[in-house]
């Protein structure tokens, strides 16, 4: 089962991002009860009722995964404390020959590297371009990109992010999120379903 518990907000003011909220999403598989980003502390009271419709309580969640380790997708990282927190290994870059990637501020507590994370109904993809150790999760029907397509926009009328770090990766990572056929769950945006982008490839 998937669920899509938030869609996601990012609010502009004079071109410029004043607020970013990422999306959340329950992921019920046989063996785990995981939630994929975490958003931001003011949607606390939301994961709490989202989860409270499924009959679920934070105690249930037992994996976290980031996409990337931005601040608007892990501040209620510290609400799941029954959890396994997950994230690419590369996110703990710092600096990257001479390049700052991350502030210590995103580091807000320590996480397993991805690679360690076990389901077999779950498929980790690698999809740099945001962040060098960006992922999407990839459950049944659905991929669940992060910032790797933070707008319906990015996918549907082909505007690229503008907050990236590689522009040949992220390419390849959109290219590749594509002609996977899923619906994608995007970083702030909802849910675009896969009939709404297949026929433009």
């Amino acid at each position: 089962m998937i669920k899509l518990l938030y869609k996601g907000e990012i609010i502009e003011k004079d071109h410029s991002i004043k607020k970013s909220s990422s999306s959340i999403t329950l992921i019920q598989t046989k063996n785990h009860n995981i939630i994929v980003d975490t958003s931001t502390k003011d949607k606390k009271d939301i994961i709490i009722n989202e989860l409270r419709k499924l009959k679920l309580d934070v105690k249930d969640i037992d994996v976290v995964i980031n996409t990337h380790r931005h601040r608007g997708h892990i501040e209620n990282n510290e609400m799941f404390k029954n959890a396994e927190i997950y994230a690419s290994s590369q996110e703990s870059i710092i600096n990257y020959n001479g390049c700052e990637l991350y502030s210590n501020i995103d580091e807000v507590e320590d996480y397993t590297p991805i690679e360690k994370f076990q389901d077999d109904e779950i498929t980790i993809l690698k999809t740099p371009g945001h962040t060098y150790g960006s992922i999407s999760i990839i459950y049944d029907n659905y991929i669940i990109a992060g910032d790797t397509v933070p707008l319906k926009d990015t996918i549907l009328k082909d505007i690229f992010p503008s907050k990236i770090v590689d522009y040949r990766a992220t390419k390849g990572s959109l290219r590749r999120i594509k002609l996977l056929g899923k619906h994608i769950i995007t970083g702030h945006d909802g849910i675009i379903y896969k009939n709404e982008y297949l026929n433009s490839i």
